[in-house]
């Protein structure tokens, strides 16, 4: 019998298993939140790696969205339905870091674990963040870099 010929791969992928999109938290997502959550996937470099990042302007790039408060509705709709977890919220020049997580299998079932979504520091979210005493601080020391010398003597 002869062997069937082989068509190579160009350039990487995106694995999204079966029982994921068969899911009924990814069912009830919008197009928007799913192909975000592509994108995001898109970001694991290997098998080890937890944490995925995904910024206003890659998204805007990709074609994704193109107002920041899409992007926003998209990323608390995956935290929502157990796809992501906040890692660290961004702002000030930072992304956001999330982790990937496996809450979406018991969506929709009293085992569910509700998790909240924890907006950046941005213009909108700044006078929320001057009451939380760890982002001020953030805030001033981003606002207050010491900028190196570049005048020569």
């Amino acid at each position: 019998m002869p062997k069937k010929k082989r068509y190579p791969i160009d350039g990487g992928f995106v694995a999204l298993p079966h029982n994921l999109v068969d899911s009924k938290a990814f069912q009830a997502l919008t197009n928007n939140a799913k192909i975000t959550y592509a994108y995001f996937k898109r970001d694991l470099k290997n098998g080890h790696q937890t944490t995925v990042t995904l910024t206003f302007e890659q998204a805007r790039n990709y074609g994704i969205c193109k107002s920041p408060s899409t992007f926003g509705k998209a990323k608390k709709e995956l935290v929502a339905h157990g796809f992501l977890d906040p890692f660290i919220p961004g702002g000030l020049n930072e992304p956001s870091v999330f982790s990937l997580s496996e809450r979406w299998r018991k969506w929709g079932t009293p085992d569910f674990e509700e998790k909240a979504y924890q907006p950046g520091i941005g213009s909108k979210y700044f006078t929320a963040a001057w009451k939380n005493p760890e982002r001020a601080q953030k805030l001033l020391q981003a606002r207050h870099k010491k900028k190196p010398n570049t005048e020569s003597i």
